[in-house]
Order: C-alpha cells, then sequence, then structure tokens
C-alpha cells in the first residue's frame, strides 16, 4: 500500500511541477508552448473550450502513469531509487516526447495553429520531463 501512494503522490507531485513548466513561458509571453491544448484539440477534434481541459485530463492520467513506468523500469533495473535516476529517466522521456509531440502532434495536428512551433517548445518538453523525472525519483526514495 505504500508503494502505490508513493507512486500516486510522485505522479501527481511531478505532473504539478511539469504543468506549471510548460504553462508559464506561455502565460508570460515568453514562448508559444501549448501542448496541454494541442493534445486535447486532438481527442475533441478541433479547437474549443474543451480542448484544455480534455488535454489537461489526459496530461494527468500520463502523469501518473509514467510514475509507475519510471517505477517497472527502475525495479527491473540495477539503478538506485532517487532523484538523479529520475532525472536520468526524465531526460530520456523528454527526448522521446521532443520528438513526438514536434513529429507526430505539431506536424500532422489537424489545426494549423499549432504546426508553428520553435525550439522552445522541444526544451521546454526536455526541461519539464527532466524535473519531473527529478521530483519522481525523489518520491521513489521514500520507499527504499
Amino acid at each position: 500500500m505504500k508503494t502505490l501512494v508513493v507512486l500516486l503522490s510522485g505522479g501527481v507531485a511531478g505532473t504539478f511541477a511539469m504543468t506549471l513548466f510548460l504553462l508559464i513561458p506561455r502565460w508570460l509571453g515568453w514562448a508559444h508552448v501549448d501542448v496541454i491544448r494541442a493534445g486535447g484539440a486532438l481527442v475533441v477534434g478541433s479547437e474549443n473550450r474543451s480542448a484544455f481541459p480534455v488535454g489537461m485530463v489526459i496530461h494527468i492520467a500520463m502523469g501518473i502513469g509514467f510514475a509507475f513506468v519510471y517505477y517497472g523500469f527502475l525495479s527491473l533495473s540495477s539503478l538506485p531509487f532517487n532523484a538523479l535516476t529520475g532525472l536520468l529517466l526524465g531526460g530520456i522521456h523528454g527526448v522521446l516526447a521532443m520528438l513526438l509531440v514536434s513529429i507526430l502532434i505539431m506536424e500532422h495536428h489537424p489545426n494549423s495553429k499549432y504546426h508553428n512551433r520553435g525550439p522552445a517548445t522541444g526544451l521546454a518538453q526536455l526541461g519539464a520531463h527532466m524535473l519531473y523525472g527529478a521530483i519522481v525519483g525523489s518520491f521513489f526514495g521514500l520507499l527504499h
């Protein structure tokens, strides 16, 4: 039961920090990073009011789910459970997410608004995933 609580807590905390990392640059006008709304718009089929909430639900569910994936990976390896290994996994995950989001979602999104992206989108994805991994890894450290 302790493992489940730690994984859920780590997934929620990591996802919260990651979400802020992705949203703050847009709120401050530094960059147009809108992957949450873009993901929601893929599901609802258009850019309407429900795109952001749907994208956020998907984002949170995936954030919690990936905490379990990280834990499973670390359980199968001889790596320790800590913030540094979480950061490493987050970096790998971030590179994959950068590529997948840029190629599959941004280039092929039905709404041309999301075709326009710059390096800030990829860097935000990478940084957000590394932050997520470090936080989730910190929570994993509580288990051992």
